[in-house]
Protein backbone atom coordinates (compact mmCIF):
# COMPACT_ATOMS: atom_id res chain seq x y z
CA UNK A 1 0.00 0.00 0.00
CA UNK A 2 1.64 3.50 -0.75
CA UNK A 3 -0.19 7.30 0.07
CA UNK A 4 -1.54 8.55 -2.92
CA UNK A 5 -1.99 12.23 -3.57
CA UNK A 6 -4.80 13.87 -2.18
CA UNK A 7 -6.82 16.38 -4.86
CA UNK A 8 -7.07 20.09 -4.10
CA UNK A 9 -11.12 20.00 -4.79
CA UNK A 10 -12.94 16.38 -4.88
CA UNK A 11 -16.55 17.24 -5.84
CA UNK A 12 -19.39 14.33 -5.18
CA UNK A 13 -22.06 14.34 -7.36
CA UNK A 14 -25.21 12.39 -7.12
CA UNK A 15 -26.78 10.56 -10.04
CA UNK A 16 -28.99 8.44 -8.01
CA UNK A 17 -32.19 7.55 -10.21
CA UNK A 18 -35.80 6.53 -8.07
CA UNK A 19 -37.87 5.34 -10.24
CA UNK A 20 -41.82 5.33 -9.25
CA UNK A 21 -40.38 6.31 -5.44
CA UNK A 22 -42.91 8.80 -3.05
CA UNK A 23 -39.46 10.42 -2.73
CA UNK A 24 -39.27 11.81 -5.57
CA UNK A 25 -36.96 10.59 -8.64
CA UNK A 26 -33.58 11.51 -7.63
CA UNK A 27 -31.03 13.16 -9.38
CA UNK A 28 -30.37 11.00 -11.69
CA UNK A 29 -30.41 12.90 -14.99
CA UNK A 30 -29.60 15.90 -13.48
CA UNK A 31 -26.69 14.61 -11.82
CA UNK A 32 -25.59 12.92 -14.94
CA UNK A 33 -25.74 16.52 -16.33
CA UNK A 34 -23.69 18.17 -13.74
CA UNK A 35 -21.28 15.07 -13.50
CA UNK A 36 -20.48 15.53 -17.35
CA UNK A 37 -20.47 19.24 -17.63
CA UNK A 38 -17.63 19.23 -14.64
CA UNK A 39 -15.62 16.76 -15.92
CA UNK A 40 -15.24 18.95 -19.01
CA UNK A 41 -15.01 22.08 -16.89
CA UNK A 42 -12.47 20.32 -14.79
CA UNK A 43 -10.03 19.58 -18.22
CA UNK A 44 -10.44 23.30 -19.28
CA UNK A 45 -8.79 24.60 -15.68
CA UNK A 46 -4.99 24.78 -15.82
CA UNK A 47 -3.81 21.66 -13.62
CA UNK A 48 -7.13 20.77 -13.01
CA UNK A 49 -7.17 17.19 -13.81
CA UNK A 50 -4.39 16.22 -11.62
CA UNK A 51 -5.63 18.47 -8.56
CA UNK A 52 -9.64 18.47 -8.91
CA UNK A 53 -11.53 15.26 -8.54
CA UNK A 54 -15.28 14.23 -9.26
CA UNK A 55 -16.61 11.75 -8.34
CA UNK A 56 -20.52 10.15 -9.97
CA UNK A 57 -22.34 8.92 -6.80
CA UNK A 58 -25.87 7.42 -5.11
CA UNK A 59 -27.75 9.31 -3.00
CA UNK A 60 -25.96 11.64 -0.75
CA UNK A 61 -29.24 12.26 1.61
CA UNK A 62 -30.78 15.67 -0.11
CA UNK A 63 -32.91 15.34 -2.67
CA UNK A 64 -33.92 18.28 -4.43
CA UNK A 65 -37.11 18.89 -6.96
CA UNK A 66 -34.42 20.59 -9.64
CA UNK A 67 -31.30 19.86 -9.94
CA UNK A 68 -28.89 17.64 -8.33
CA UNK A 69 -26.78 17.62 -4.98
CA UNK A 70 -22.94 18.08 -4.75
CA UNK A 71 -20.88 17.68 -2.25
CA UNK A 72 -17.30 19.42 -1.93
CA UNK A 73 -14.07 18.49 0.01
CA UNK A 74 -11.75 19.95 1.07
CA UNK A 75 -14.59 22.66 2.27
CA UNK A 76 -14.00 25.39 0.47
CA UNK A 77 -17.20 27.28 1.08
CA UNK A 78 -20.89 25.70 1.61
CA UNK A 79 -19.66 22.08 1.55
CA UNK A 80 -23.24 20.52 0.34
CA UNK A 81 -25.19 22.35 -2.57
CA UNK A 82 -28.19 21.58 -3.99
CA UNK A 83 -30.35 22.29 -6.71
CA UNK A 84 -27.03 22.46 -8.98
CA UNK A 85 -27.54 22.63 -12.65
CA UNK A 86 -24.90 22.38 -15.62
CA UNK A 87 -25.32 26.04 -15.15
CA UNK A 88 -23.72 26.50 -11.65
CA UNK A 89 -20.66 24.45 -12.87
CA UNK A 90 -18.35 27.46 -13.48
CA UNK A 91 -19.40 28.98 -9.88
CA UNK A 92 -18.16 25.75 -8.44
CA UNK A 93 -14.83 25.85 -9.94
CA UNK A 94 -14.32 29.27 -8.65
CA UNK A 95 -14.91 28.36 -5.13
CA UNK A 96 -11.21 26.82 -5.29
CA UNK A 97 -9.65 30.42 -5.54
CA UNK A 98 -11.49 31.88 -2.19
CA UNK A 99 -8.30 31.30 -0.29
CA UNK A 100 -6.44 33.49 -2.43
CA UNK A 101 -9.57 36.16 -2.56
CA UNK A 102 -9.93 36.33 1.29
CA UNK A 103 -6.06 36.57 1.42
CA UNK A 104 -6.02 39.50 -0.50
CA UNK A 105 -9.02 41.14 0.94
CA UNK A 106 -7.18 40.85 4.17
CA UNK A 107 -3.83 42.24 3.38
CA UNK A 108 -5.54 45.14 2.40
CA UNK A 109 -7.34 45.92 5.25
CA UNK A 110 -4.23 44.77 7.13
CA UNK A 111 -2.21 47.68 4.52
CA UNK A 112 -4.71 50.13 5.46
CA UNK A 113 -4.14 49.32 9.38
CA UNK A 114 -0.18 49.85 8.77
CA UNK A 115 -0.52 53.04 7.33
CA UNK A 116 -3.03 54.59 9.94
CA UNK A 117 -1.27 53.58 12.77
CA UNK A 118 2.05 55.12 11.09
CA UNK A 119 0.16 58.56 10.13
CA UNK A 120 -0.90 58.51 13.96
CA UNK A 121 3.07 58.34 14.53
CA UNK A 122 3.79 60.74 11.97
CA UNK A 123 1.31 62.35 10.07
CA UNK A 124 0.99 63.35 6.48
CA UNK A 125 3.16 59.77 5.93
CA UNK A 126 2.29 58.16 1.97
CA UNK A 127 2.08 54.38 1.05
CA UNK A 128 5.50 54.89 -0.62
CA UNK A 129 6.98 56.72 3.20
CA UNK A 130 6.01 53.31 5.27
CA UNK A 131 7.30 51.39 2.58
CA UNK A 132 11.03 52.53 3.68
CA UNK A 133 10.29 53.19 7.38
CA UNK A 134 14.10 53.68 8.15
CA UNK A 135 14.01 57.26 6.60
CA UNK A 136 11.57 58.20 9.85
CA UNK A 137 12.57 57.42 13.45
CA UNK A 138 8.54 57.89 14.51
CA UNK A 139 8.05 54.51 13.08
CA UNK A 140 10.60 52.73 15.37
CA UNK A 141 7.21 52.11 17.67
CA UNK A 142 6.51 48.19 18.90
CA UNK A 143 3.18 48.50 17.40
CA UNK A 144 3.57 49.59 14.32
CA UNK A 145 6.26 47.24 13.87
CA UNK A 146 4.22 44.19 14.48
CA UNK A 147 1.45 45.19 11.92
CA UNK A 148 3.95 45.61 9.57
CA UNK A 149 5.36 41.95 10.40
CA UNK A 150 1.77 40.65 10.53
CA UNK A 151 1.22 42.51 6.71
CA UNK A 152 4.50 41.19 5.14
CA UNK A 153 3.65 37.77 6.80
CA UNK A 154 0.07 37.36 4.91
CA UNK A 155 2.12 39.16 1.48
CA UNK A 156 4.51 35.89 2.12
CA UNK A 157 1.50 33.65 2.36
CA UNK A 158 0.04 34.84 -0.81
CA UNK A 159 3.38 34.17 -2.40
CA UNK A 160 3.75 30.97 -1.47
CA UNK A 161 0.25 30.20 -2.71
CA UNK A 162 1.22 31.46 -6.18
CA UNK A 163 4.38 29.34 -6.25
CA UNK A 164 2.31 26.31 -4.95
CA UNK A 165 0.06 27.41 -8.21
CA UNK A 166 2.55 27.97 -10.36
CA UNK A 167 4.30 24.80 -9.38
CA UNK A 168 1.35 22.63 -9.52
CA UNK A 169 0.70 23.78 -13.09
CA UNK A 170 4.26 23.07 -14.22
CA UNK A 171 3.17 19.31 -13.06
CA UNK A 172 0.55 19.07 -15.08
CA UNK A 173 2.70 20.13 -18.45
CA UNK A 174 0.48 23.74 -18.27
CA UNK A 175 2.85 26.54 -19.42
CA UNK A 176 2.61 30.36 -17.90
Amino acid sequence: MREAIAPRLHFFVCANRREGSPLGPGCGPNGDAVYDALKSAVTRVPGGVASIWVTKTHCLGICPKHGCTVARYPNAGPSIMTEVTPADVPALLESKDEVAHELALLEELQRKKVLDLARRLKPGLTLEDVQNPHDFPELDDPDWHYADGVLAGIASVKMALAARGKQSRRNDGEEE
